[in-house]
């Protein structure tokens, strides 16, 4: 190839004459250079035929005039509504105001009590910022930003904006990119990018090496229409749509989710609708919130230093109508309880109980426990008078354990002179004063489960003890033994229905946003005598795109030219005889 000549057109009128070497090694006149001349404004008498989805010619001026007298007010009002809700620089404003917004929500803590926000944004001096006080947090719902009306209107108008260009933009690029656009001028194909010319070649080897590369090739009456890349054309189409599916998913999700929080302590039982509350209601409790959920553990880990280094539970999911277990599974901070929507997850502790074990008979309480027993024994001699086989064979030690008392422990966190979590529960020495008067006793203090603080009647520090460790402590004439501290799982738990639709949302997000990489590139050919006028263009990856033309010109092969017949020699001229 590297003896024809290409001329290169372009849409301003540039064009390149052949030298007189390029048409003596070409053997044969060069083309006409007036067909790359631009074409002069106005219809152009070549118009391309089209086949395929849609029609490429223009209306008529009278069709033009027929369709502007039909227009009635209402389509005027929607035209322009369109055109406002697919410009740009709204949707970039909407977008930049839901930024604004979910920053706010995320600097604000949300769905807190109003307690939180009168201490924490205290009005006066104290002003957090200079302005924010709770009274403007709770008059502009800053304190539930993610649920408010206004948030839900940004979200609708982003969602209006991008079906509005969807439909005004890019579906009608995706049609104009699907037909098949054969021109019959090598004018018609300055318009359309660069423009290239072969001498001596064939439309149909073209075609051939087009389709080598993954072109989809259409050949009409020595036209050729070729394209590629049609995925990228409707690449931003699925960007759009997943963008409205993340949309749709978030906005279910603020209506339809129902959430809860619990403190459930070891070995205790709790049904999961009971603590579920509607955001709204247009709400529906899931079928599994029937279930049971038993906390059959609860441990904690520890650093070295002491602090809290993870918090386990081990649940198990129940139905209520046999019983019969579900699942079972051992929970933590980032491993939640997933089971038919229902997730829970581990979000705090506490302390529920102390078991305490007074030691000696004598001791008052201790024969308070023993009546309680005693008591307790002969209902369970009724009951086996009546089923014997249900008879409880008493277990040896049992005198022992008779004195054990569980103790409830209510939270201090948050009161007067307390710093940090702390837990505490009281162990009366005697009847409240005929005055109202509280009881002597002994006050039981515990931060967490490894270790329990006592103090006597007066407040007077007395000892430390580590539960389990069955070491015993005197207080106020009594030994005390810590057998257990007995906690309890904080778990929240959740029932999002628009969950599915926004990680399915987010998927096609990502996998849409590199399809709309790809490259629509598309190639004209048009066959006229010897020479094959070539033209191309693409929407993006211009610099690989003429790298590929000039490598597919070069690839085709160049026809034989005709040998040039020899013109006759002339008659020689007779000579005249002399007479």
């Amino acid at each position: 190839m590297d003896a024809r000549t290409r001329l290169a057109g372009a849409k301003s009128g540039d064009k390149k004459k052949p030298t007189v070497t390029d048409k003596l090694k070409l053997g044969n006149a060069a083309p006409n250079v007036e067909v790359f001349q631009a074409p002069k404004p106005g219809r152009d008498n070549d118009e391309p035929s089209t086949s395929g989805s849609g029609n490429a010619s223009s209306p008529g001026l009278a069709a033009v005039l027929s369709r502007q007298l039909e227009t009635t007010p209402v389509q005027i009002a929607w035209r322009r509504l369109l055109k406002e809700l697919s410009s740009l620089p709204r949707a970039i404003a909407i977008m930049g105001l839901i930024a604004v917004l979910s920053g706010l929500g995320t600097f604000i803590p949300q769905n807190k009590p109003l307690e939180f926000y009168l201490t924490n944004y205290p009005d006066g001096a104290e002003k957090v910022l200079g302005f924010l006080t709770y009274d403007l947090i709770l008059a502009l719902q800053l304190d539930h930003i993610y649920t408010a009306g206004y948030f839900y209107a940004a979200l609708g108008l982003l969602a209006a904006s991008l079906t509005a260009c969807t439909y005004t933009r890019q579906w009608p690029a995706v049609k104009v990119a699907q037909r098949w656009r054969f021109f019959q001028k090598p004018s018609s194909l300055l318009k359309q990018g660069r423009t290239e010319v072969l001498p001596n070649a064939r439309i149909q080897d073209l075609g051939a090496l087009l389709m080598q590369r993954g072109y989809q090739v259409f050949l009409k009456d020595g036209s050729l229409y070729g394209f590629k890349g049609l995925a990228g054309k409707l690449g931003p189409i699925g960007v759009h749509a997943a963008l409205l599916l993340c949309l749709f998913g978030t906005a279910w999700s603020g209506f339809g989710t129902l959430k809860g929080t619990v403190m459930c302590p070891e070995g205790q039982d709790f049904q999961i609708a009971s603590f579920l509350l509607p955001a709204s209601p247009l709400a529906s409790m899931p079928d599994s919130a029937a279930n049971v959920v038993h906390v059959n553990r609860f441990t904690i880990d520890y650093r070295p230093d002491g602090s809290v280094a993870q918090f386990y539970s081990d649940l198990a999911l129940t139905d209520p109508r046999d019983g019969r277990e579900l699942l079972r599974k051992t929970i933590s901070v980032n491993d939640p309880f997933r089971y038919n929507g229902v997730t829970m997850y581990q979000t705090d502790w506490s302390l529920s109980a102390l078991t305490l074990r007074v030691l000696g008979n004598e001791a008052p309480l201790a024969r308070a426990a023993e009546a309680s027993q005693a008591a307790a024994a002969a209902d369970r001699a009724a009951e086996a008078a009546l089923s014997p086989a249900s008879a409880a064979v008493p277990e040896a030690g049992a005198s022992a354990e008779r004195t054990a008392f569980n103790l409830p422990m209510a939270s201090l966190e948050g009161r007067p002179g307390v710093a940090g979590r702390l837990w505490a529960t009281f162990l009366p020495l005697g009847e409240p004063g005929q005055d109202g008067s509280a009881p002597r006793g002994i006050s039981i203090l515990a931060r967490d489960p490894q270790s329990v603080v006592f103090y006597d009647a007066s407040g007077q520090f007395v000892g430390v003890r580590r539960p389990g460790s069955g070491k015993a402590i005197t207080v106020e004439g009594l030994q005390l033994v810590v057998e257990d501290v007995v906690g309890a799982t904080g778990l929240e738990m959740k029932s999002d229905p628009g969950v599915p639709t926004v990680y399915a949302g987010f998927g096609l997000l990502m996998v849409t946003t590199l399809i709309s990489y790809l490259s629509h590139s598309q190639v004209w050919a048009l066959q006229q005598g010897s020479n094959l006028f070539v033209s191309g263009r693409t929407n993006r990856a211009k610099l690989s795109f003429d790298r590929e033309l000039d490598e597919l010109l070069n690839a085709v092969p160049e026809l034989p030219t005709q040998p040039v017949a020899a013109a006759p020699a002339p008659p020689a001229p007779q000579q005249q005889q002399q007479e």
